[in-house]
């Protein structure tokens, strides 16, 4: 309306809406504080607005204040709705009073820190203070945002989750004429809010997202160096690590995926209009990573995070930006004219063309890059780079061992089949599975999905016996180093099957040998699933090892979960170890001395308790 009647708007409707504040009918006071700030925004290309009526907006807050407006059960709306009400007059750039912009800041620094605030109205005050700042805080009146920064820093470790979280997001919508004397003092403070302290931590993911928008701000607004964009991007970078978990599961991916969009940000604003730093920035080590990152990220279970990891993937692949590799990582990220969740279905010929993949790729319908059906088919041609196949598989394993049957199947049948179909590249798989389960050495977020991955891939990839015999000698190894002092049931289980197909080569005695400690295992479920996995393996490598119906029969009548008779167990193990021809496990005797007996009659303690009681 405001543009088909300006003139009937500004003169009537708006005078009407200002005096209907002072009316004690709160509906009434909510509806109009939403239809002023529209209106203003309508307006705000006319020439004048009268002094009257600049006035009764920089009175706003005063008047709502004296009705009362913000007590009771309706205050948390009534501060959504003054919040908006800023936001809109800051986008409508209406002439305020020092006093009204002080008043106002107040008025936003205590909906922002309260840790009593409704987080409705945290979000709109957090952006409320976006356009109020970038209107009214200017290099020219320093002493209006004078303190802004230390009030916000000053409770950036507060106890309540809720400041903490507000105070990083002020932080992070702050303009660069505010931050920049501060920009140390924020890469000192912000970057270890961005991790996890202490288990008490763990927990508090909100916080650490807003920290890291924080540090985001920090990159985008202020006069950074090279220096100082790389300490930036390196904590970004590491908040892709983040996998704390908590009751409501995998909170550390809000993490990730916020290192991500900020990543990507990062990225946009440097590579736009051809900044200064942006050969001193991106360095051929920061570029490997930001690839090693995202290509992780792509290939892990959870769809959201997929999504937000490819369509990073995606900018930072068809920028202007040369990448090693580069034509493997646009083959598995072709280039697309949109990336949402929404189904793309080009109708017109002109819109078939548009949509034409990269290097004349035939576009596929459908195609959404959270879809595992599509995703991991497309990418497993990065099995053959050197410089991104660790990062690949650590993320691809998850996807493999997962417990999502859909994802399961769709990354599990692209693995297998690129496999059958490219048996060059199962040397330089065998060895990438092998550095991750080294380098992620007793992280069982990964460890436990990658022996899933090797079972898969000793199962249905046919491996030459040399080549087996070379990764088995290495994957044994790596299993006692993992299973030393492991009271982890549900890893143990994960290392059995595993096991019992590594017997398929002929170089099988270290395998026959773990084989034989587990089969005495402390834990009854262990030992009977180390029994079921070596016969299933007898059954289906007969032609490898000797002697094989003599130890199926042991192995089917010993009752192996049996947690009374351990000696009995050791001594039918003792003679499968004599028949596979490898030697009996020795146990070890423990170092600690065993308690001496106690003398006390049993009653002794109970006689004690009731004297000192006084009965």
């Amino acid at each position: 309306l405001c543009s088909i009647l300006p003139d009937y708007i500004y003169s009537n409707v708006l005078p009407l809406l200002l005096e209907s504040l002072e009316t004690g009918d709160f509906n009434c006071r909510h509806g109009a504080l939403h239809a002023i700030g529209d209106i203003c925004v309508g307006l705000k290309n006319r020439d004048h607005i009268s002094v009257d009526l600049v006035d009764k907006i920089n009175n706003t807050l005063t008047v709502l204040d004296t009705r009362g407006s913000f007590r009771g059960s309706g205050g948390d709306e009534m501060r959504g709705a003054v919040c908006y009400f800023i936001e809109k007059i800051s986008n409508a750039g209406v002439t305020l009073t020092g006093k009204t912009i002080k008043a106002w800041q107040e008025f936003l620094d205590v909906c922002i820190v309260n840790p009593e605030q409704f987080v409705g109205v945290q979000a709109m005050s957090v952006g409320a203070l976006r356009g109020f700042s970038y209107q009214y805080y200017t290099e020219s009146n320093p002493e209006v945002w004078s303190g802004i920064v230390e009030h916000y820093t000053s409770h950036i470790r507060h106890e309540f989750t809720a400041t903490r979280v507000g105070s990083a997001l002020a932080l992070s919508v702050l303009p660069g004429c505010v931050l920049n004397q501060d920009t140390m003092v924020l890469l000192n403070l912000l970057p270890p809010c961005t991790k996890v302290q202490s288990k008490s931590e763990t927990s508090l993911a909100e916080c650490r997202v807003s920290a890291v928008k924080a540090i985001t701000n920090v990159q985008l607004v202020c006069q950074c160096n090279s220096e100082t964009r790389a300490r930036i991007y390196a904590v970004l970078l590491e908040c892709l690590e983040d996998y704390s978990t908590d009751s409501r599961g995998d909170i550390g991916s809000y993490v990730r995926e916020a290192a991500m969009t900020c990543l990507m940000k990062c990225n946009q604003f440097i590579l736009s209009k051809g900044h200064p730093t942006i050969n001193l920035t991106f360095t051929r080590d920061l570029k490997l990573e930001l690839v090693r990152g995202f290509l992780q990220q792509s290939v892990e279970k959870i769809d959201r995070t997929r999504q937000v990891a490819m369509e990073a993937l995606h900018h930072l692949v068809h920028s202007e930006l040369e990448l090693t590799e580069h034509d493997s990582l646009r083959a598995a990220v072709p280039l697309l004219p949109t990336l949402s969740s929404s189904v793309i279905l080009p109708k017109t010929e002109k819109e078939k063309e548009a949509v034409a993949m990269h290097e004349g790729e035939v576009f596929l319908q459908n195609v959404e890059y959270n879809n595992p059906n599509v995703l991991f088919p497309r990418s497993m041609v990065l099995l053959t780079s050197p410089n991104y196949i660790i990062s690949f598989l650590r993320g691809l394993v998850v996807s493999i061992g997962g417990l999502t049957e859909s994802l399961v199947k769709a990354s599990s049948s692209a693995f297998v089949d690129y496999l059958t179909e490219h048996e060059q590249d199962l040397q330089s798989v065998c060895d990438g599975l092998m550095k991750v389960l080294v380098s992620d050495y007793k992280n069982d977020r990964v460890v436990v999905p990658l022996f899933k991955t090797v079972e898969l891939m000793l199962t249905n990839v046919i491996l030459d016996d040399e080549m087996g015999n070379g990764f088995v000698a290495k994957f044994v190894h790596q299993i006692k180093l993992e299973l030393k002092g492991c009271g982890s049931v549900g890893k143990l289980l994960a290392t059995l099957s595993p096991l019992a197909n590594c017997l398929q080569f002929t170089d099988n005695s270290c395998v026959l040998s773990q084989i034989m400690l587990l089969l005495c295992h402390r834990y009854p479920r262990v030992r009977k699933g180390m029994a079921d996995a070596f016969y299933t393996a007898l059954v289906t490598f007969d032609d490898v090892i000797s002697n094989t119906e003599e130890i199926s029969q042991i192995l089917e009548e010993t009752v192996w979960e049996d947690p009374n008779d351990i000696d009995e167990l050791r001594a039918k193990r003792n003679k499968i170890c004599d028949l596979v021809g490898v030697s009996q496990p020795k146990l070890l005797k423990s170092s600690k001395p065993k308690p001496k007996a106690s003398t006390v009659e049993q009653f002794d303690s109970y006689s004690d308790l009731v004297g000192r009681a006084g009965y």
